[in-house]
């Protein structure tokens, strides 16, 4: 074994016992009393402490282009974050551009995570623009690349129609991925926001209430 946990308490979903944890090759490989190290082996005492499985993030926004701005975590600071929350996976948004295969913007977004990235991660591709079928028949490169999920946006000047929406539905079902909706009307939030800014109401409270429900 590369690495045994000795005298920790491991919680898992259905108990918490007292036990060692013996890892190779990075997966684990021995739960028990007493495990015995190599000449090689890594040993970590982990007396009065819980060791518990890395937590899953499934929505983070890192080095994100919104609005103007960036939003404040990159993939340095956010994974590393993440890992000192006890988070040891994240998922972000992969936003397609206009006219731009999926596999492009995968590889164009791995490009920015790969050299700072300090936990496991992986991304949603966020569908822009499936008006040709080669940008359609992309999202099965997607997955072939290890996309597991797509996002639609119904709202935003980079959302898609219902038409297009429909099409990512029939898609998904063929290729075998999820499909997660950001579902809000775009013409009527418009119409909100303006009479609100109109009116002087800019405080937090009002961004609430342009979002019709």
């Amino acid at each position: 074994m590369d690495l045994i946990i000795k005298n920790g308490t491991i919680v898992t979903a259905e108990s918490t016992f007292k036990a060692d944890i013996g890892i190779k090759g990075e997966k684990i490989v021995a739960i028990g009393l007493g495990l015995e190290p190599s000449d090689n082996t890594e040993v970590v005492d982990a007396e009065g402490k819980l060791v518990l499985p890395g937590a899953i993030d499934g929505h983070t926004h890192l080095a994100m282009p919104f609005g103007g701005t960036i939003s404040s975590d990159d993939y340095f600071t956010g994974t590393r974050s993440a890992a000192c929350g006890g988070t040891t996976t994240v998922f972000d948004f992969v936003l397609q551009g206009q006219g731009e295969l999926m596999g492009d913007a995968l590889k164009r977004r791995k490009e920015l995570a790969d050299p700072d990235v300090a936990v496991d991660y992986s991304f949603h591709i966020g569908v822009c623009d499936v008006t040709k079928p080669e940008l359609l028949d992309s999202m099965e490169d997607a997955v072939k690349m290890g996309v597991s999920s797509f996002k639609v946006f119904m709202v935003y000047d980079f959302g898609v129609d219902d038409g297009s929406f429909y099409q990512v539905l029939q898609r998904s079902t063929k290729i075998g991925a999820l499909v997660g909706v950001h579902a809000e009307n775009r013409d009527v939030n418009n119409v909100l926001i303006k009479q609100y800014l109109a009116e002087g109401k800019t405080d937090a409270w009002w961004h609430y209430m342009s979002k019709n429900e």
